[in-house]
């Protein structure tokens, strides 16, 4: 079979390493940018109190829901168009390029309305109240404006990323956060911090708009970027044909991937109302640490999704050993990558945790103490919550969503709930209970992990839309 080339970055016959960290690199970039992008409102509401802080965690896991509706669709249109590239089957990745926008504009419109109007019902069912309540609500429903802009991107993320063009997301996410940095004291502040001037003064809300107006500026750099003539996946908007069928087959395959995504969502959210049972002090430590892994964590979540790609290409043209070769060499890497990164935590875990714990005071104290707990179980489980970003992005490439929506399902819902349960119900433990067990709900699903990759149908019968 004529092999596609990417001008770029050959994916079907370069170096495994070089194009295994071509695809990856940016990406590691780009998500370290995002969690900076998200950072940013959090680090800049610590300043104001720690229940502004602690409400910006705290609407992660329903803010995350939603966000899994269209994560299934991107990883179904990536892990779709790539096979299409490698089959040399253009006109048909163009088809389902348009596909995966127009469905991603009808939901988003549809879901930023409904989360908008049940933002009260849903902060209260998840267990706030008093302040943290009111300032959750506040940022969860400026948030979710910002939704529908989320939903637009991600359809470019999965036409770009499909072809391995990681560069330009990069991009686009660099410039977006600048904007994010910037926009954020000035509507937070009444007197912005270092520089002195005016600033609107609208403390929580000011930093949700700050977020939603990044996330148009996306939109447009990402709409341009797709529209570009050095695309190969052109983005046709108008005179289009659409087809019912291959909507029903992009909700077909990322349904997986987003029951996985919504199913982790409403069991973080369980586990949020869960800490804070603990009280505000747990769930101040729980949050600051979790920041600190989602930074820590970017570079193998870069590897991982740099894996849907690679391994959907070279599934599409037919080379199955050069996927294995691209697995292992992502395998040894991340093993790498994680060690480096428990050190280096272990070295600067003050510094690090002191961005987001600044108040003085006995609740500090008792948030000091915490949280650096959590910081030794965090660092064991850093390669192994590596290995599974690695193992998804594979199955998602081949096809295999359920796989990974499996894991994602049976790691929260199958180990690291009822744990976390039976050390509250059943031990004196307290928030350690909490640690060990999101540390063994992570150690328990190697052995899911390597039963479903050794068995090899991922790799003998990929799901290849001809």
């Amino acid at each position: 079979m004529q092999k596609t080339e990417n001008k770029k970055i050959d994916i079907l016959n370069g170096p495994v390493h070089q194009v295994l960290f071509a695809i990856a690199i940016p990406l590691m970039i780009n998500n370290v940018i995002t969690s900076l992008y998200n950072l940013a409102d959090r680090l800049w509401l610590a300043q104001l109190s720690l229940v502004d802080f602690s409400a910006t965690s705290f609407i992660w896991p329903p803010h995350f829901l939603f966000v899994s509706l269209g994560m299934g669709i991107a990883m179904a249109g990536i892990s779709i168009i790539s096979q299409l590239i490698g089959a040399e089957e253009l006109e048909k990745a163009r088809s389902y390029a348009a596909h995966v926008f127009y469905f991603s504009l009808g939901a988003g419109l549809f879901f930023s309305a409904l989360a908008v109007f049940l933002a009260p019902n849903i902060i209260g069912w998840m267990g706030a109240t008093g302040l943290l309540a009111e300032r959750s609500i506040t940022y969860f429903s400026i948030i979710m404006v910002g939704f529908f802009f989320e939903m637009l991107y991600l359809s470019f993320y999965a036409i770009l990323g499909a072809q391995g063009k990681t560069r330009v997301m990069t991009q686009i996410s660099l410039i977006t956060s600048v904007v994010n940095v910037v926009l954020d004291p000035l509507f937070i502040f009444d007197t912005v911090p270092l520089i002195g001037i005016k600033g609107l003064n609208m403390g929580i809300a000011g930093a949700a708009w700050a977020t939603v107006l990044s996330q148009f500026l996306r939109v447009v750099l990402g709409l341009g970027a797709i529209r570009s003539a050095d695309n190969e996946i052109q983005l046709q908007l108008i005179k289009v044909k659409l087809s019912g069928r291959k909507f029903r087959e992009l909700v077909t395959v990322g349904f997986p991937t987003a029951l996985g995504q919504s199913s982790a969502a409403l069991g973080f959210t369980l586990m949020n109302s869960i800490v804070v049972s603990y009280g505000q002090t747990t769930l101040a430590a729980y949050a600051a640490v979790n920041r600190v892994s989602g930074l820590l964590l970017q570079p193998v979540q870069g590897l991982g999704s740099a894996m849907t790609p690679i391994v959907g290409q070279n599934l599409g043209a037919e080379q199955g050993e050069r996927v294995k070769k691209f697995n292992k060499a992502a395998f040894k890497s991340v093993t790498i990558i994680t060690v480096i990164s428990g050190v280096l935590l272990m070295l600067i875990r003050y510094p690090l945790l002191n961005l987001f714990i600044g108040e003085a005071g006995a609740d500090a104290e008792q948030v000091w103490s915490l949280a650096l707990e959590y910081v030794y179980y965090l660092t064991a489980m850093l390669p192994v919550m590596g290995y599974f970003h690695v193992f998804s992005g594979i199955f998602v490439g081949a096809g295999y969503h359920r796989y990974a929506a499996f894991l994602s399902i049976m790691r929260l819902w199958g180990l690291r709930l009822p744990l976390v349960l039976i050390f509250q119900n059943f031990t004196s433990l307290g928030a350690t209970g909490i640690w060990i067990s999101m540390l063994a709900s992570n150690a328990l699903l190697v052995p899911l992990e390597l039963w479903l990759y050794w068995k090899e149908d991922w790799f003998r019968n990929p799901k290849i839309s001809h």
